[in-house]
């Protein structure tokens, strides 16, 4: 088993798909916490009429989300989260 859960892109920055199964639940956890964070600022609207400031506070707790995701998963991309531009001669 490789302790890599993500593949490096061959260019630009970020990862590809998940190569371990821990790789699918990181991302499965990340969806679920995006529609938590999503109902709990009332973007599905149910209860009152969703406002600019509900948006504005969902766009910050995604943002903080993914950021706190790629630095916990940085160790976990193979050579690390970085700007690639292909093949190294």
């Amino acid at each position: 088993m490789s302790k890599y859960w993500f593949k490096a892109k061959k260019y630009g920055w970020g990862t590809s798909w998940p190569i371990a199964w821990q790789g699918w639940v990181s991302i499965l956890c990340l969806i679920v916490l995006i529609l938590v964070f999503a109902y709990v600022d009332n973007l599905f609207g149910k209860e009152t009429h969703t406002t600019p400031k509900d948006f504005l506070r969902f766009f910050l707790d995604v943002l903080i989300l993914s950021i706190l995701f790629c630095l916990t998963l940085n160790d976990k991309v193979e050579g690390g989260l970085k700007w690639r531009w292909g093949k190294e001669a």
